[in-house]
């Protein structure tokens, strides 16, 4: 078999079995799915500069895909009526993207969210078909890159509004932490 036979050889197989990749990726998007998405929830918290940070790209997601998925943001440290609105305010939120006040922790719960913000996209049926962070701006807690090379969230909708799987299912979301219930009230920043 000569050099070049053997690179091309190398580099398939290599291709085929998903050699380097970093996340949790599907079946490069074969896969057909079952549910389309349905739902956009991200886990929220005022206080969080990463959350702040994030307020614009939320915004610009939920106005393009408003009519197809909705956008939920939860808020595992509380949220009053005076709160909301001044956030929505602040950030000039469209009513089209929900805020709920989980202080009861039934949503975080349920996703076992531990990060601000920390997003899940969830089909019709309630499954999970993408959980992590929204891209790949901030890779550590106070360091972010001056451009985005990774849309995760962005990515996962577009190929679950075609019924194919995500080219990355899950990645870690780098945030404030979410305090137990058991914990004082607030945010710690984490990684």
């Amino acid at each position: 078999m000569n050099v070049a036979r053997l690179i091309w050889v190398l580099t398939f197989v290599l291709n085929l079995n998903g050699f380097g990749q970093s996340h949790s990726h599907a079946n490069e998007g074969s896969q057909k799915l079952a549910s389309p998405p349905k739902s956009i929830v991200i886990f929220m918290a005022i206080d969080c500069p990463v959350t702040q940070k994030y307020m614009s790209t939320i915004k610009a997601l939920a106005l393009q895909f408003q009519n197809r998925i909705s956008v939920t943001g939860y808020f595992p440290a509380g949220l009053t009526r005076q709160q909301e609105k001044q956030f929505r305010k602040e950030y000039k939120l469209p009513a089209t993207i929900g805020l709920v006040d989980d202080k009861s922790h039934r949503m975080t719960n349920k996703l076992a969210a531990s990060i601000t913000p920390e997003v899940f996209l969830l089909s019709a049926t309630g499954g999970v078909l993408y959980s992590g962070a929204i891209d790949n701006w901030f890779f550590e807690l106070g360091r972010y890159r001056p451009e985005v090379t990774e849309h995760y969230l962005l990515d996962a909708i577009k190929a679950t509004l075609n019924q194919t799987a995500p080219p990355v299912e899950k990645t870690t979301a780098v945030g404030c932490f979410i305090q137990s219930k058991k914990a004082a009230k607030g945010h710690h920043q984490h990684e």
